[in-house]
């Protein structure tokens, strides 16, 4: 049998499996599911392919991860210099 890392934790739903994201993934995360709460397509296609709740799911997730969440993101213009 093999021995598990202690290290190697975090939760996927469906079969209760145990993950950790590393940083470029926990940045990555963010940024995809920050834009697709920022457009009324992100928001849909969530909806259609996972439910209503799935809006509360990436919205607490995002909270979890320490980012603040209002009703919609708003993308911010980045400068051209």
């Amino acid at each position: 049998m093999k021995k598990e890392d202690p290290s190697d934790v975090g939760i996927r739903g469906e079969t209760g499996e145990l993950h950790m994201l590393n940083k470029k993934e926990r940045i990555l995360t963010v940024e995809v599911l920050k834009l697709t709460l920022a457009t009324v397509a992100g928001r849909e296609f969530l909806i259609e392919r996972f439910g209503e709740e799935s809006l509360k799911i990436a919205t607490s997730l995002l909270e979890e991860m320490g980012i603040k969440v209002g009703k919609t993101q708003e993308r911010k213009p980045k400068n051209a210099s």
